[in-house]
């Protein structure tokens, strides 16, 4: 289909406030479209359909998916030439001021990991831009300036219209084999530098991976880990550290596995359960889908899925974004605050950009 069909398509379905999701795998040029027929709820029970899902933070609360017996599927292609840059960041940008209830909640955080009640606690935060926004030229400008990152965009009407550029694999699964990563830092990207990580930085992806890796061992056979590696996602820079293996061969293993993964140690913290805990208690906000997880399933053991990073929820009068940062004994307020605004500024970029076509 080209473009130009495609895209008044995902309009007239949206403005009849059915539900549908509209995704690009990584450095892809394929664009994907599940139209849902009907504006039902399809709950995500187990993974036995084929379809979309959208999975949130609580995993206990509504897990959505759009299943492909009740859509119809949409694909098209991208030129090249379609994928743009975003222009690097300067050094020069004002910091707005530190919110006091972010720097109360991450000094409360840094108290409790230096009691030695946590290792790590990753505090989010939502930030409101005022307007009024076109949502499917959002997904559109996103697309076209994130090509190494998950784009998607997904409505529906019980949830809202979300839209995201995530750089997180987490999980990818082929039959027995499987590749995760460990993601963990944030600096801008300046033109011709490389990011120089911070000791607090190394040390939070080492937290990261080896409890990614733990929390695998007793569902897969082998477990290889990448060297670190530095990962770019628009205009951040992150530390990165592949994992891949192979799973024990059961039909529920990757139930098991999403569920020993989710929510992993860069959205929530360690030990797991304290840091939810905290973040239950302290951020004073619901996260919904941000930091919870979603992509393509199919029957059996084939999937890919990502952590909902990098996104924003579009209402009729605002975008809200919604960002964090792993908090650490070795983190300075300030520094961590400059972190959740580089992030949001990443996703306030593509707010102010044109409407983008092909």
């Amino acid at each position: 289909m080209n473009f130009s069909d495609f895209t008044p398509q995902v309009e007239s379905h949206f403005k009849n406030n059915l539900p549908f999701v509209i995704y690009n795998q990584p450095n892809s040029l394929q664009v994907h479209a599940l139209l849902q027929q009907t504006p039902t709820q399809h709950l995500v029970k187990n993974l036995s359909r084929t379809g979309f899902i959208f999975i949130p933070y609580n995993s206990k609360n509504r897990a959505l998916l759009i299943p492909d017996e009740h859509s119809v599927q949409l694909e098209t292609s991208l030129s090249e030439d379609y994928f743009e840059a975003l222009t690097p960041a300067t050094d020069n940008q004002e910091v707005p001021i530190v919110t006091p209830n972010y720097e109360i909640m991450v000094g409360q955080a840094i108290a409790t990991i230096e009691k030695g009640n946590m290792l790590k606690v990753v505090c989010s935060r939502k930030e409101i831009v005022s307007g009024t926004f076109d949502p499917i030229g959002l997904f559109l400008g996103t697309l076209k300036h994130y090509k190494d990152a998950f784009v998607y965009a997904f409505y529906h009407p019980k949830v809202g219209f979300w839209i995201g550029a995530t750089p997180e694999t987490f999980i990818k699964v082929d039959g027995t084999t499987f590749k995760t990563m460990a993601l963990a830092g944030t600096q801008k990207v300046f033109p011709d530098t490389h990011p120089q990580w911070t000791p607090k930085e190394i040390n939070e992806q080492s937290f990261v991976t080896q409890a990614i890796t733990e929390s695998l061992e007793s569902l897969a056979k082998v477990i290889v880990v990448s060297k670190t590696y530095n990962k770019q996602a628009g205009s951040l820079w992150h530390i990165c550290n592949d994992i891949s293996g192979t799973l024990k061969n059961k039909k529920e293993m990757l139930h098991r596995v999403l569920d020993a993964l989710h929510p992993t140690p860069a959205v929530c913290g360690l030990p797991r359960n304290k840091a939810k805990n905290f973040i239950n208690k302290h951020e004073n906000y619901d996260r919904e889908y941000y930091t919870g997880y979603l992509g393509r399933v199919t029957s059996g053991l084939n999937t890919q899925l990502y952590v909902n990073l990098r996104c924003m929820k579009i209402t009729d009068q605002a975008a809200e974004i919604f960002v964090g940062g792993g908090i650490t004994e070795d983190s300075n307020i300030f520094d961590e605050w400059v972190e959740t605004v580089n992030k949001a500024e990443t996703m306030k970029q593509i707010l102010r950009l044109p409407v983008a076509s092909q």
